[in-house]
C-alpha cells in the first residue's frame, strides 16, 4: 500500500466516508475481505484530469502488479477496475491472499483462523469488544479457534463479507460488516478483526 498510497497522496484528494453493507461497492478507499480469504483493495479518490494522466497512473499500477506477480508461480494480484467516472478515480485490486496483499502494500496483513494466527506467533494480547461494543477478554474473543481473523497494521475502512464478531480496542465498528481501523503508531501494535 505504501508504494501506491504515497503516489496517491500526492495526486488525489480524499473523499468523505459513506457506508455500504454486504455487496462491495466502495464509495471510499477501503479493503474488502471475502469469506474465502481473498481481498479486494479499493482506491476511491478525486481525480483532476487537467493535472493528472490516467494512462500514466495505469502504467504505474500495471508495473507494480507485474513486479509483485513475478514472485508467484501464478498471478496473485489483478486489476479489476481502473477508471475515472464523474471526476472520481476507481481502482480495484484483487489479491488471492493476505501474503500478496502484504507484499504489494508493504504492510502486515494476516487472514486465517485464530488457531493459524496463534501458530504464527500472534498473541492477541490486547483488549477486545464484541459486536455490541461490550468489553470482553482475550479468552472470550479467541475461544472459538476456527473463527476467522484479519490482522492489520494499517488504518482505514475494512468491509467483510461475514459479520464482525469481535474487534480489538483500536478498531471502531461501523456496521455489522464494516469497521474502521484507527491510526496505529506503535511498531508492534496490530488491529484484530474476528469474524
Amino acid at each position: 500500500m505504501k508504494k501506491c498510497l504515497t503516489v496517491l497522496c500526492a495526486l488525489f484528494l480524499a473523499l468523505s466516508m459513506t457506508a455500504c453493507s454486504s455487496s462491495f461497492e466502495p464509495s471510499v478507499t477501503s479493503l474488502y475481505v471475502k469469506k474465502d480469504g481473498k481481498l479486494t483493495y479499493a482506491v476511491v479518490e478525486s481525480f483532476e484530469k487537467e493535472y493528472y494522466s490516467l494512462s500514466e497512473f495505469q502504467s504505474m499500477i500495471d508495473r507494480e502488479v507485474e513486479s509483485c506477480n513475478s514472485s508467484y508461480s501464478e498471478p496473485a494480484i489483478s486489476v479489476e477496475r481502473l477508471e475515472v467516472e464523474n471526476g472520481t478515480l476507481y481502482l480495484l485490486l484483487n489479491f488471492e491472499n493476505a501474503d500478496a496483499y502484504s507484499r504489494y502494500n508493504e504492510e502486515y496483513c494476516f487472514v486465517g483462523t485464530i488457531s493459524d494466527a496463534l501458530s504464527s506467533g500472534q498473541s492477541f494480547n490486547i483488549l477486545f469488544k464484541d459486536a455490541d461494543y461490550k468489553e470482553c477478554t482475550t479468552a472470550d474473543a479467541t475461544g472459538k479457534k476456527d473463527n476467522q481473523v484479519l490482522i492489520l497494521q494499517d488504518e482505514g475502512i475494512v468491509e467483510l463479507e461475514k459479520p464482525v464478531k469481535y474487534v480489538s480496542n483500536n478498531v471502531e465498528i461501523i456496521s455489522e460488516h464494516m469497521v474502521e481501523v484507527m491510526p496505529i503508531e506503535e511498531q508492534d501494535e496490530y488491529a484484530y478483526i474476528i469474524y
